[in-house]
């Protein structure tokens, strides 16, 4: 019983043993015993990189995943803690770069931590290491085919470069060819000079009898001048003869006779048109029966013609006085806008009503004087009788306007003069610049002196008046 029992328990004490070798083993080889240092990285893909994976530093197994912390957005990466060794944390520097790396072409990934650089100091525990992206190998196959892709495009476009210019080129070399052959053989005026010795000792012939030519006719200049002369002459003579010939065989003369005698007959017929013509306009600017000429009677038809248009204009005017044409007339503004007298203008009720809208503008906030000229419209002035006009309303634009102008300066004829040059000035501009009818617009010379219940006793410048019947 007793030996039983010591076997069993030097079973139980060996089993123990073993299974603690085994475990310390085990531990020793995974670092469970270890001391090991935490480390952080961050990487947008992971790749297929898992919790548990291995950490590598330079190539050593060091460590592994702890812990893969999802994003909150887009943004941001995948942030991985990583264990290792502590005796390989010296290798990790702040210079080091993680990456996730592949075990052969399609085995595990890991993460892949390179060494620093001794001059930079050491990755303290819980730091940030930098992570660099790869791409995986389904996005290089992506890349290489599109790649791929392009090359074989432009290989394509190449291709059919080069069969174009190697055509011209052996079309080129073909034609060069047959020109050599060509050559080769005599043809053309090259290719009997090249083959015929012949014809080259023609054609040197040729100029040295040139040259001697030329040599004799410079050294007898005075007997070609004589000879050709001659010839010149004895041809002349012969054209002439020839000519006389086909004048005679085309009967020219009998045609010229006949050609005169046609001449001569219109121009006899010219002869008697014009007599015609003068008889008629004899005739015609003859005095009449009372002695008067064509003058007089058109200056009389003339007068009588301005007299009757004198006279109708009389009786409109006359008309528009009446008692029982007045009021059509007045309703009708029967007024001409071209022909206002001051005096008239400033007893006539039209004109001086008080429902009248004016606008008073000043001579210095209009005019400007040029050394040597006369007054004229300022900028100033423009926008000024811009802004009056606007304030008229669009009643302006359809109704009646009368300006009138003022001047207290000088005698009564230079004030005259000038209060007339500036109310022309001011109509002009307002039909040139508001395209406002010449019969709605007038203007009128009242010096310095305003109408009556104007409230005014002088003035100078000018005023824009809209009637007020017209004023709507």
């Amino acid at each position: 019983m007793s030996s039983r029992n010591i076997a069993v328990g030097i079973f139980v004490i060996a089993g123990t043993a073993l299974f603690a070798l085994a475990i310390f083993l085990i531990g020793g080889q995974n670092s469970v015993f270890a001391k090991h240092v935490e480390l952080y990285t961050e990487f947008r893909n992971l790749n297929g990189l898992a919790k548990g994976a291995k950490v590598r530093v330079g190539g050593f197994d060091a460590g592994e995943v702890k812990e893969i912390s999802v994003p909150d957005s887009p943004s941001e990466g995948f942030r991985l803690r990583l264990e290792i060794n502590e005796r390989t944390s010296a290798l990790v520097r702040t210079d080091s770069v993680a990456l996730i790396d592949t075990e052969g072409v399609v085995g595990d990934k890991y993460v892949l931590i390179a060494t620093g650089s001794p001059a930079a100091p050491k990755a303290l525990p819980f730091s940030k290491i930098p992570g660099k992206e790869t791409s995986d190998m389904a996005a290089l196959v992506q890349k290489g085919t599109a790649l791929l892709d392009d090359a074989s495009g432009t290989m394509k476009v190449v291709s059919g470069r080069l069969t174009n210019a190697l055509d011209a080129v052996t079309t080129t070399v073909n034609n060069a060819n047959d020109l050599v052959v060509g050559l080769k053989q005599g043809r053309g005026a090259i290719g009997m000079l090249l083959s015929d010795e012949q014809t080259a000792a023609d054609i040197r012939q040729a100029v040295a009898n040139v040259r001697d030519a030329t040599s004799a006719l410079n050294n007898a200049s005075g007997k070609a001048d004589a000879l050709v002369s001659d010839f010149q002459s004895r041809e002349l003579g012969e054209k002439v003869d020839a000519m006389v010939s086909d004048l005679q065989s085309r009967n020219l003369g009998e045609k010229l006779d006949q050609t005169l005698g046609n001449v001569h007959s219109a121009a006899r017929n010219i002869d008697a048109t014009t007599q015609q013509l003068q008889e008629a306009l004899a005739k015609a600017l003859s005095p009449d029966a009372q002695g008067r000429d064509v003058g007089d009677n058109i200056r009389e038809t003339l007068s009588n013609v301005n007299e009757a248009t004198a006279n109708m204009a009389d009786d409109t005017e006359a008309l528009k006085h009446e008692f029982f044409f007045r009021g059509f007339f007045k309703r009708r503004g029967y007024f001409s806008l071209t022909r206002l007298e001051p005096e008239k203008y400033r007893q006539d009720k039209v004109f001086v009503n008080p429902k009248n809208a004016r606008e008073w503008i000043e001579a210095a906030d209009l005019f400007e004087l040029k050394q040597g000229e006369a007054e004229a419209l300022s900028r100033r002035g423009r926008q000024r009788i811009d802004a009056e006009l606007a304030e008229l309303g669009d009643a302006a634009l359809s109704g009646v306007i009368v300006v009138e102008g003022y001047a207290v300066s000088g005698t009564s004829g230079d004030e005259m003069a000038l209060s007339r040059a500036r109310a022309i000035l001011v109509r002009n501009y307002l039909h040139s610049r508001f395209q406002i009818d010449t019969q709605n617009i007038g203007a009128v010379p009242l010096r310095g002196v305003p109408p009556p219940g104007t409230r005014k006793e002088s003035w100078n410048g000018v005023c824009i008046v809209l009637l007020a019947q017209h004023a709507g």
